[in-house]
């Protein structure tokens, strides 16, 4: 494949950072992309706006425009670039097990993205957050439920007061009950779902910290206080392996290992052994 969003994968451990936040955003909302005019995607992504044009370049389209054009017929073929490759294996292919490694390609793939996109800060105040908090909620519907009510046994084994809440009237209530001292943990791989976002809302408003897990420049994403990007692709297919819930599943092991491990939480302390971490992993061979 060689559309848009492929070639941003390829080469997006190459990238400089400000071409990294551009790519985060294209990659999280499309739409968003489509609809801004270059100033306003500038800003979004924290860029200027030579930044998109540079990158435009780099893509090996002309400008911004040319850009945009790329990106709605990737998106207007309804196979992202993930996927593409696996769904169009034929029937000897999958028998000789190709299916398996393409499969296995992305999953370590979605793994390295999230790794290379960690935000250190970001991390370390979700850990001081959650281990100090009085009580802790999860909040999450369809697969993005699934991996909140691990993140919430996971604290619970930790000895954290930690609930999922999965039913959405149940959502209103728990988040109204928050306050001072606790904390919202809000995940949605889409940061569209409607019940994850007034229950962040509701807890913002209660006084509470929300903790979000989703990919930036989305309605959940300007809703919490402490955001941990996740921006892998998924396609919203039956037939289609998934891969998002790997990533989510990475940081969350992450959040629990460090949070099991600082009884007495040292900031700064932590903080330089995660950076530590993050630079030479930055120079291991993941792959």
């Amino acid at each position: 494949m060689n559309d848009v969003f492929s070639r941003i994968t390829k080469i997006y451990p190459e990238m400089k950072k400000a071409d990294r936040r551009i790519a985060d955003l294209i990659l999280a909302d499309a739409d968003f992309f489509l609809r801004g005019s270059i100033t306003e995607v500038a800003r979004a992504a924290g860029v200027s706006a030579s930044s998109l044009t540079r990158f435009s370049r780099l893509l090996e389209v002309e400008g911004f425009r040319e850009l945009k054009l790329s990106v709605a017929q990737a998106k207007s073929a309804q196979s992202p670039y993930y996927h593409q490759s696996v769904q169009a294996l034929g029937e000897l292919e999958i028998a000789e097990g190709r299916l398996e490694y393409l499969y296995l390609q992305q999953i370590v793939a979605s793994l390295n993205s999230t790794f290379t996109r960690l935000d250190a800060e970001a991390l370390v105040d979700a850990i001081r957050a959650i281990r100090s908090a009085r009580r802790i909620r999860t909040f999450g519907v369809a697969v993005s439920g699934l991996i909140a009510a691990e993140t919430a046994m996971r604290f619970m084994r930790l000895g954290l007061e930690a609930t999922y809440v999965a039913d959405s009237h149940f959502m209103r209530i728990a988040s109204s009950l928050l306050g001072q001292g606790d904390v919202a943990i809000c995940i949605s791989h889409t940061g569209r779902s409607q019940e994850v976002l007034d229950a962040a809302d509701m807890a913002r408003r209660q006084g509470a910290i929300v903790v979000g897990l989703t990919a930036p420049h989305t309605p959940l994403s300007r809703k919490t206080d402490l955001l941990i990007e996740m921006s892998v692709f998924e396609e919203i297919d039956i037939y289609t392996p998934s891969i998002s819930h790997f990533a989510y599943h990475y940081v969350i092991g992450l959040l629990s290992f460090h949070i099991g491990q600082s009884a007495e939480l040292d900031r700064d302390g932590l903080l330089t052994k995660i950076k530590a971490g993050l630079a030479r992993g930055q120079t291991a061979d993941l792959t």
